[in-house]
């Protein structure tokens, strides 16, 4: 149950509206309420469950629920409950992003809500500020690992270590056995994630990456060609102009001038 998510327009920026602390469950130990136009996120700090619409969900230290607007929300504390929270709109429209309804946020949760409040500080004289950053805690929590590629499906864990792995180490050599074996899978079952969400191998993805750097930086920077091809782990020269010949039909040094021309 606990594995339900929302389709979420989180590609739109929210607006942060209210932000703070509450506690609950001191009179009643159990409050039900709707929130007409706005969604709300909690990170909880107690035991207890939450009716949405008719369906309950545990909820724990740790964890942290998402609820849309307009959903009637039923809660049930055990004692005196506190948990922090935010009130945002968000506009409609765009693809949707998978958020999970509540969910284990583990050892990030006191990182996260730390983010949180930091933003319900800033609403007051920063309300944009506090925006960027609520909206930046919201896809953590979707990016659990999230895919924009795939809007409905959570990325694999491993996946997602491997891409980040190869963007902050892409001028370095890469070893792919050993982006497995620190993502704890094997070679064959990298290659079949990378084919399902890229369309390409793992060695097909990091070239088509260090094309696609090395050409950002022949365009923007006037860094030298050597040292482009340095910066994007291809430091031998004739290799360097062979592959980007091969990918955009001309040497580095053409596609800059033709870049420069346009």
């Amino acid at each position: 149950m606990n594995a339900a998510v929302w389709q979420m327009p989180l590609k739109n920026q929210p607006e942060l509206v209210l932000a703070g602390q509450a506690v609950h469950g001191r009179k009643s130990a159990v409050e039900e309420y709707q929130l007409p136009d706005l969604w709300s996120v909690h990170f909880y700090r107690y035991d207890g469950t939450i009716t949405l619409d008719g369906r309950e969900f545990v909820i724990a230290p740790g964890w942290v629920g998402i609820t849309p607007p307009n959903t009637k929300m039923i809660y049930r504390f055990r004692g005196e409950s506190r948990h922090t929270y935010a009130h945002f709109r968000l506009p409609p429209g765009g693809d949707p992003v998978a958020m999970p309804v509540v969910q284990d946020v583990g050892e990030s949760f006191e990182g996260i809500v730390r983010q949180m409040e930091e933003a319900a500080g800033w609403r007051p004289s920063q309300p944009r500020r506090s925006s960027v950053r609520l909206w930046d805690v919201l896809w953590q929590l979707a990016g659990r690992p999230m895919t924009e590629r795939q809007p409905h499906k959570r990325q694999h864990r491993a996946l997602s270590g491997a891409v980040r792995e190869i963007e902050l180490q892409l001028s370095q050599p890469l070893s792919i056995p050993a982006i497995a074996r620190r993502a704890e899978i094997s070679h064959n079952h990298l290659t079949r994630l990378f084919r399902a969400e890229f369309g390409v191998t793992v060695e097909a993805y990091i070239r088509q990456r260090r094309v696609e750097r090395a050409l950002h930086l022949l365009t923007y920077t006037t860094l030298g060609v050597k040292a482009v091809a340095a910066e994007v782990g291809l430091p031998d020269l004739h290799f360097f102009n062979k592959t980007i010949r091969a990918a955009c039909g001309m040497s580095p040094r053409e596609y800059r001038e033709r870049k420069g021309e346009v």
